[in-house]
């Protein structure tokens, strides 16, 4: 019986903020008769997005909705999706949990995505706490997404 390959992410964070390359690298595995070929070890990349984070105030409470889009000729099966705050449009306004805070993720998992398509994969609550500073009131913020994924079997 043939295994495939786990699969690990490598996360890069994306200049715009609002996605998210997600890669990974096939972990190389072993048998007793072989090792695995070097080529078997190339990186694949997906998109993870999310909607945009804008005209926050005091007390909002928004929801961003993760679409992740698979450009290659195999399913991938997606095991986790990930969300942090990166920035912000104002310089003053720092990205931290006082002035923003990312919840739990929403949406079920595993979630597999076709060969060559996309799919919703849930969404993430995004809060502006009462005692933010006066500095982000009405800031865009830039998020950054990630998702753990491996190649789904034939």
């Amino acid at each position: 019986m043939t295994d495939f390959p786990k699969l690990r992410t490598v996360r890069r964070i994306a200049a715009a903020g609002t996605a998210l390359a997600c890669a990974w690298v096939a972990a190389g595995w072993r048998t007793e008769e072989s090792e695995v070929d070097l080529a078997e070890r190339a990186a694949f990349a997906f998109t993870v997005t999310g909607s945009p984070m804008e005209q926050f105030h005091p007390g909002a409470v928004r929801r961003t909705r993760v679409t992740i889009a698979n450009p290659y000729p195999f399913a991938i099966r997606i095991r986790q999706v990930d969300a942090r705050v990166t920035g912000s449009s104002k310089s003053r306004c720092k990205p931290t949990p006082a002035n923003l805070v990312i919840g739990s993720y929403r949406g079920g998992l595993p979630l597999i995505v076709p060969a060559g398509g996309r799919r919703t994969a849930g969404e993430f609550e995004v809060t502006m706490p009462d005692t933010v500073a006066d500095a982000c009131q009405r800031a865009t913020f830039r998020l950054a997404f990630s998702a753990r994924a491996d190649r789904v079997a034939r």
